[in-house]
């Protein structure tokens, strides 16, 4: 048995061959306004999520390349999903879902921000230094669309997860 860990991790065994990307996905959009689709159109996010997990379970080329609106593949650019919410005075300026670098800025610059555990979907709200009215709040998080609708019964890191046990498990068994 071969074991390649990269952006693809190939396990081949005797009995076939498995495929499977082991990239982040996260939502993704951006809007000013609390009323906007990126913060209500819950129902077009979870549409969009069924319809990815169905063309993995059942490939069809033609429907499976048509663009995602709220879906985004983080493949090598990204370790982490966020959602940014500024406001000021109460009112929304902009509400961002997306890919996220750790250690890379947020839409101000602050330290406080690099407190942030994703391992926990941490939230952090600070006022904007200099400003008493602007409000900056991040969410961080390190699975697949944390940063959005949580759907039940479709988790793709928990088959990647059991598929590397498996095939750590089986390296293991050949070398004894």
């Amino acid at each position: 048995m071969m074991c390649l860990i990269r952006s693809w991790i190939i396990c081949v065994f005797c009995f076939g061959l498995i495929l499977y990307s082991d990239a982040l996905w996260c939502y993704q959009c951006g809007d000013s306004s609390i009323e906007a689709p990126c913060v209500t159109d819950t129902a077009g996010m979870e549409a969009e999520y069924i319809r990815r997990n169905d063309s993995l379970k059942n490939p069809k080329p033609d429907e499976d390349e048509a663009p995602y609106k709220y879906l985004k593949d983080c493949l090598n650019t990204s370790d982490i999903c966020i959602i940014e919410r500024i406001e000021e005075q109460g009112q929304t300026h902009a509400y961002i879902r997306d890919c996220h670098t750790t250690g890379k800025s947020y839409s101000i610059q602050d330290l406080r921000f690099n407190d942030l555990d994703s391992s926990l979907n941490h939230t952090t709200c600070i006022y904007e230094r200099g400003s008493s009215k602007r409000l900056v709040c991040v969410t961080i998080c390190d699975t697949d669309f944390c940063n959005g609708p949580q759907i039940d019964g479709g988790s793709i890191l928990q088959i990647q997860i059991w598929l590397n046990v498996l095939c750590a498990a089986v390296v293991i068994l050949r070398q004894i």
